[in-house]
């Protein structure tokens, strides 16, 4: 007898109980826009689906307050069909479609006919001395307003939109906003930034930010960053920024330095695919320098190389809610096709506008990405000191030390110094040990390969894993 799990989804202000049973047809790992646009398509097609999402009440982190209540309405006029496991995590994939997932007090696993992966990313890591103090924090792309005390002088670097998104909502917090450091260049912005702004969110527009800095007077540099942060006297919160100016690869150039008094400092470098399912299921990878690093291989209809397991969202290396939403779509209705609700004709037909409307936000995407893309010269700005892994203490000298006697990959350099080891599982130090290695050997970033995943690829409690059914 399958067993049963019930959920509180707060959808507005209704909370509404949703329940869930093993097996379904179809299961999607991810509750952002991707993974509720999915399961949208899903459940119009006559299929049962399951939503698995880490977060209490699904929606993603990116503009939650205006994508949530709009797709979870959606989702929730698409009958009973349509699941949501709130508040759960899954840990593991096994013979390729087989989702291992708890709770707080419960782990259990399913398997469906079709997987959809849109499980979003990881915000991204460039080191730099000091960029562990007390009061320095790396976002994804929202602004963690209530650490901030009003008044504080904060300096938001980094590169990419995600910039006026972080520097706007600290303003609105009553932050003293003393700069915005874009390490892109400025003068390619305005052509690229154009239509991205105009459609980025699925609800509210992001112009709105831009506006918010501008009245605020909040002065914004282009082929800038933050080169070190240096603490108190007793090294403690941060006081000072030191702030340099970049080439075109990112290298700090030399007699730029400015030093800047500060409260605190917020780093927004975008973030990095969470590509970890994809790499157990078997999914062939490439690397796409404007998609934010390796992303599953996948059809027009987001189908990886492997059959019945599709990838959408950010997990795809789409960047922004709309883009997500439409891949999220394209790939719900194909998932349904593959498990034979729907026939291959009509799905080509309901896939048709989502993927002409995704194109030109693929292009603009693209375009953007090819400025904002973290470069290899931003490990110039790595000293022996450094942290590059926070979760075992490891520095740049360590790393180096791996590869003078004779590291050639992230594997390698993990076995020697136990970097990636820790808690995150290398989510945050995998992409600057990378980016250290490329600009260390003068290689490509993309023909570094990323580490092997296994399961578990988050941590879960053994106590969990004991009580599951087939353990």
């Amino acid at each position: 007898m399958p067993s049963l799990v019930f959920d509180i989804v707060k959808v507005g202000r209704q909370c509404v109980r949703v329940l869930a049973t093993t097996d379904p047809q179809v299961a999607v790992v991810g509750g952002g826009p991707a993974g509720l646009a999915a399961a949208i398509e899903v459940a119009r097609s006559g299929l049962d689906v399951q939503v698995f999402d880490e977060r209490g009440t699904p929606g993603g982190p990116v503009y939650a307050s205006a994508v949530a209540p709009t797709l979870l309405r959606e989702l929730a006029s698409a009958g009973p069909r349509a699941l949501v496991h709130g508040g759960v995590t899954v840990w593991g994939l096994f013979d390729r479609r087989t989702l291992a997932w708890c709770g707080t007090d419960r782990a259990d696993s399913v398997r469906p006919d079709a997987l959809i992966l849109a499980v979003g990313g990881s915000p991204r890591a460039v080191p730099i001395p000091g960029w562990t103090l007390e009061g320095v924090v790396v976002s994804r792309s929202v602004a963690d307003e209530e650490a901030i005390r009003p008044g504080e002088r904060v300096l938001v670097a980094g590169a990419g939109p995600g910039l006026a998104v972080v520097a706007a909502g600290l303003v609105r917090a009553g932050a003293a906003v003393v700069g915005v450091l874009d390490a892109a260049a400025a003068r390619g912005m305005p052509r690229a930034l154009a239509l991205p702004w105009g459609r980025w969110p699925v609800g509210g527009d992001a112009s709105a930010d831009w506006l918010t800095l501008r009245a605020a007077g909040v002065r914004y540099e282009g082929s800038r960053t933050i080169a070190r942060l240096v603490g108190a006297p007793d090294g403690g919160r941060v006081r000072e920024a030191v702030t340099v100016a970049l080439d075109d690869g990112w290298r700090p150039i030399p007699g730029s330095e400015v030093r800047v008094e500060i409260d605190a400092a917020r780093f927004v470098w975008g973030s990095v695919p969470s590509i970890q399912l994809a790499q157990i299921a078997g999914a062939e990878l490439h690397y796409v320098a404007d998609a934010g690093g390796f992303i599953p291989v996948v059809s027009a209809d987001m189908e990886t190389t492997v059959p019945c397991v599709f990838a959408a969202g950010r997990s795809a290396g789409a960047e922004g809610a709309a883009l997500a939403a439409l891949q999220g779509r394209i790939a719900g209705i194909a998932a349904a096709a593959r498990v034979g609700a729907i026939t291959q004709r009509v799905a080509r037909s309901r896939m048709r506008p989502y993927q002409a409307a995704a194109a030109p936000l693929r292009r603009a995407q693209a375009a953007l990405g090819s400025l904002t893309a973290v470069r290899a010269g931003s490990a110039e700005l790595i000293t022996p000191d450094t942290l590059i892994c926070p979760c075992e203490g490891i520095t740049g000298a360590q790393v180096d030390q791996a590869l003078q006697e004779g590291a050639i990959d992230l594997g390698q350099i993990k076995r020697a110094t136990r970097v990636g080891m820790g808690r995150c599982r290398g989510l945050t130090c995998n992409p600057a040990v990378a980016t250290l290695l490329a600009q260390r050997r003068g290689i490509p970033l993309g023909t570094i390969a990323p580490p092997s995943a296994r399961a578990p690829v988050t941590s879960v409690p053994i106590h969990l894993l004991a009580a599951m059914p087939d353990a």
